[in-house]
């Protein structure tokens, strides 16, 4: 999986429409997973976790806030700028929002299918920009958060990608031996692997070093839960607007996000556009 965003980004692009369909195969168990409750802890472990239990979606605990906003474009751009990863030309009026968390497994199956088409529409052809919010749910999802922001910000936006998109192949992976009864547990990353990942990659990262950006990590969340966003994956899109003209929220089908994208946002994607 090493490399593969380059490996894309110079092949014919109908290369990668065929690799998010062909990813919907992967898509298709998820109807065999169960309920899981957010972990309430988030002690570090020098080992990765398992998990017998895995989720139809991922919520973030309720929080009590004085008034709940409407998410809209303007409200996004009003977030301090060193807390917001993008991709893409910044001045577009075509604008991807991708709330994640890089320890949700249902994460790993939307965004392991689609991010090669996210990065070809922003980093590849600058049609649109593609914002990255994370919102922590899992055991160790704040630490990874923070690894991704040094990343990003040590390396630039390619690079959070590529550790973004090794991530999440690696627990799509995890997560196909689990349901094909391969293993009895599924083994989720943590923050230890995604260093270990960064480092194979060739980015120097610690997580001292990280511990940076936890307030970056806590702001994007205060602000997600105050605009009444509480679970992920959740994608949206805005076109010249401010409201959205795309809104999901839980798992889609590869073939049917990229294609509604494509319509909605007037892209121009080989074979769907």
């Amino acid at each position: 999986m090493r490399g593969r965003l380059s490996r894309l980004s110079l092949s014919t692009t109908s290369t990668i429409i065929i690799i998010i369909i062909v990813a919907v195969a992967a898509i298709a168990g998820v109807a065999i997973l169960g309920p899981r409750a957010a972990p309430h802890a988030s002690t570090a472990s020098s080992q990765p976790t398992t998990s017998s239990i895995t989720v139809t979606s991922s919520s973030a605990p309720a929080v009590s806030t004085t008034s709940v906003q409407q998410l809209t474009l303007s409200s996004i751009e009003s977030l301090n700028s060193s807390w917001v990863i993008s991709l893409g030309p910044e001045n577009s009026s075509k604008v991807i929002v991708i709330i994640y968390d890089p320890e949700c497994p249902y994460c790993s199956l939307e965004l392991n299918a689609t991010l090669p088409f996210f990065y070809y529409v922003s980093l590849n052809t600058s049609q649109a920009r593609v914002v990255f919010l994370g919102l922590p749910i899992h055991q160790y999802s704040v630490q990874m958060l923070e690894i991704l922001y040094e990343v990003y910000k040590l390396y630039g936006p390619k690079a959070f990608v590529e550790l973004l998109d090794f991530n999440y192949a690696y627990y799509t992976r995890n997560i196909e031996l689990y349901l094909n009864h391969e293993v009895n547990q599924l083994v989720m990353p943590t923050n230890y692997t995604l260093i270990e990942m960064a480092d194979e990659l060739g980015f120097n990262v610690t997580q001292q070093e990280s511990n940076a950006w936890y307030p970056a990590v806590a702001g994007v969340e205060s602000f997600l839960l105050s605009h009444n966003v509480s679970a992920v994956p959740t994608i949206l899109a805005f076109n010249g607007s401010q409201e959205p003209v795309y809104y999901h929220v839980g798992l889609e089908q590869p073939v049917y996000l990229v294609g509604n994208l494509t319509e909605r946002l007037d892209l121009n994607v080989p074979g769907l556009s």
